[in-house]
């Protein structure tokens, strides 16, 4: 399972629950509140781009709430050839669940779309970049109790995301994490769009995932 988690993390949150996996089973849950997806200026973009960049809004805003069966609907199949898509689902619905900790905000800033590229089998693709902020409450007192651990906590994630990114509070028991996020969509013929991460545990498995023509024309 811990080698499924660092597959699936393809959120702040799910790197958050990785990194304290060794002093609570459960994970975080989100209060209710706005979503706030959010883009940069983008450029002027082509029709094909103004598809994708709503279908991206469309899915970060599942990504932000866990709905689980959006999320699993919308991932790319063929990665469940590899991970196992029960597995996958549970994964994701444990985040709900959490009397230790829960996410006070999650926010999105679209800020790449790239060209979408178009195959003679019908195949489309899109590379995309946004960026996340995760603000994290710690509830239950008994985890990174002392000020001792939450340091430690801290210096695993500024070697992680970098200090520039890391906002701690050991007061008032919060942590704020930034980063930059990428994501590939593929369209195969007649079928909608859908969504796989692109990090480096996802690029490892791209080989049995991804389309060739896909695999060959990833600019980055």
């Amino acid at each position: 399972m811990k080698s499924l988690k660092y597959i699936l993390s393809f959120s702040i949150l799910f790197l958050l629950s990785s990194c304290i996996s060794n002093t609570t089973t459960s994970s975080p849950k989100i209060e209710e509140r706005d979503h706030n997806n959010s883009y940069a200026y983008l450029g002027e973009l082509t029709p094909a781009q103004e598809i994708v960049k709503n279908e991206l809004i469309a899915y970060l805003n599942d990504l932000e709430s866990f709905n689980v069966d959006a999320i699993v609907n919308k991932t790319y199949p063929k990665l469940f050839n590899v991970i196992n898509e029960q597995h996958f689902r549970e994964y994701i619905s444990t985040m709900m669940n959490s009397k230790d900790i829960v996410v006070q905000k999650y926010d999105t800033n679209i800020t790449k779309i790239g060209k979408v590229k178009a195959f003679s089998n019908g195949t489309k693709f899109c590379q995309v970049d946004y960026d996340s902020d995760a603000k994290i409450l710690l509830l239950n007192n008994n985890l990174y109790k002392t000020e001792t651990s939450m340091n430690y906590l801290y210096d695993v994630l500024i070697h992680k995301y970098g200090r520039e990114n890391i906002t701690f509070n050991i007061k008032e028991r919060t942590i704020e994490i930034k980063r930059g996020e990428k994501l590939i969509l593929i369209k195969e013929k007649d079928k909608p769009w859908k969504f796989i991460g692109d990090n480096l545990n996802y690029r490892r498995i791209y080989y049995s995932v991804l389309p060739p023509e896909v695999l060959s024309n990833l600019d980055r």
